[in-house]
């Protein structure tokens, strides 16, 4: 899970990216990046779209509101979660023009930061993030079962697609999908996601299409712990 917070309160920065750590150990989701902005203007002069799955803005900030903020976002990525974060309920109207998706009222506890992942519903963002290969073809993460590396050529295998190839080094697809935290690779030339795995069997990685991926005896140990704690992070999601 990706999320920024934009506030020119630098204590509330880190009080904020505080709250949020805790909620998303508390619901699983350990493998997540956030990172944290002291302006409006700061956060668009490096901000890419796609990049976030949820921003947090604070409304009142100098040279740049969290209104006119967001309306930059809009402009480019019309998915991201919005939330702001402000004193008074005086700038509902205005949040309401970029689509935001929660408004968060200061002073902000842990229980409000919760209740907000529960309305974002962030756990479907994950199950529908679409990555962007190197030749801009877009995948959803989770539909991607397993890729094989061969002659120059990684194979992404799909849930209900025809495989799509591309020419880019397993160390590029390493690169590309290791991040999101649910990939692996079990031997040389394979990287697999976590969230396709049936079961792991002695040296196999079962997966829920049938299909059976080796584990090298060297990486055995390391997949077997990946995998336990995948699963244990999940059954946290499912029962938050």
């Amino acid at each position: 899970m990706r999320i920024a917070i934009v506030d020119d309160d630098s204590f509330q920065l880190v009080f904020l990216h505080r709250l949020i750590t805790t909620e998303l150990c508390s619901i699983g989701a350990e493998n997540h990046q956030i990172d944290t902005f002291e302006s409006g203007v700061q956060f668009l002069e490096q901000w890419q779209p796609e990049t976030y799955d949820l921003i947090v803005l604070d409304i009142l900030m100098d040279r740049l509101t969290g209104i006119e903020v967001a309306h930059k976002i809009r402009e480019k990525d019309e998915h991201v979660r919005l939330a702001f974060c402000t004193s008074s309920n005086e700038f509902a109207s205005e949040s309401y023009e970029v689509n935001a998706q929660h408004y968060l009222l200061k002073p902000i506890t842990a229980d409000s930061i919760s209740k907000m992942f529960k309305r974002l519903n962030l756990v479907h963002v994950e199950q529908i993030r679409v990555i962007r290969l190197p030749d801009g073809h877009p995948l959803v993460l989770r539909d991607i079962l397993y890729t094989e590396y061969s002659n120059h050529v990684v194979t992404f295998y799909l849930k209900e697609e025809a495989p799509y190839r591309l020419r880019i080094s397993q160390a590029e697809t390493e690169a590309l999908l290791f991040p999101h935290g649910c990939f692996l690779s079990p031997y040389k030339g394979i990287t697999v996601n976590l969230h396709a795995v049936k079961e792991l069997t002695d040296d196999t990685l079962v997966l829920h299409n049938g299909t059976r991926l080796m584990v090298t005896r060297r990486k055995l140990k390391e997949v077997k712990d990946a995998f336990q704690t995948f699963r244990l992070n999940q059954s946290r999601k499912q029962n938050s």
